[in-house]
């Protein structure tokens, strides 16, 4: 419980920072971020971001937890089997209840580069779905080539991240947070399901 409440209290501390007082703005580490992003703009990285970040929706994500649950369950057991899938659903979980709570608008700084999303900006949702979904994998593996997969999914994670800024659709402390949130998701699921079970 201690990481998830950890996870939450990051959570308000970022909605602390962009909605003070209930009234949200733009701190200026979003507006230089956001700036920065658009400077970058051109329709190649559009279409390229546009497709990457597909890859922290869980229209993605979730038929992939579940390969990944059935391949473990086989190999282990049912509980470390759904260790990655019930990471992922409770950090995306918690994003959509961050969302309702905070009510931070999306950016209008600059022109989005995709169809602007319907609900709230803070946290993303997408950082939260692809951090839990890679860290989960990378605290389930063997040995065997651990290097490459930490590196492989803190690269995924990275561009997904930048995804959600180069398209306009979140603000970077959106991303940051979330992300961060996202990993203590995963501890606290990490201790409920596989350390008790050790202890069992």
């Amino acid at each position: 419980m201690a990481w998830l409440a950890g996870s939450a209290l990051f959570l308000a501390g970022g909605a602390a920072m962009a909605c003070a007082g209930g009234t949200c703005r733009v701190p200026w580490i979003d507006a230089a971020g956001l700036g920065l992003a658009n400077e970058w703009r051109m329709s190649g990285l559009d279409t390229f971001f546009a497709a990457v970040t597909w890859l922290g929706s869980l229209w993605v994500l979730v038929p992939l937890a579940v390969l990944v649950a059935w391949r473990e369950t086989r190999r282990s057991s049912l509980r470390a089997g759904i260790f990655v899938p019930i990471s992922l659903l409770v950090a995306a979980g918690l994003a959509h209840i961050a969302k309702i709570i905070v009510e931070r608008p999306r950016p209008e700084l600059f022109p989005a580069a995709v169809p602007m999303p319907a609900d709230w900006s803070f946290p993303s949702a997408h950082a939260m779905q692809v951090t839990a979904f890679a860290l989960a994998v990378v605290l389930q593996s063997r040995g065997e080539y651990l290097v490459a997969k930490v590196l492989g999914a803190a690269f995924v994670v990275l561009l997904v991240g930048a995804s959600r800024g180069y398209l306009q659709v979140h603000f970077p402390t959106d991303v940051v947070f979330g992300a961060g949130a996202a990993i203590a998701c995963v501890f606290a699921v990490r201790k409920l399901l596989v350390e008790q079970r050790s202890f069992s």
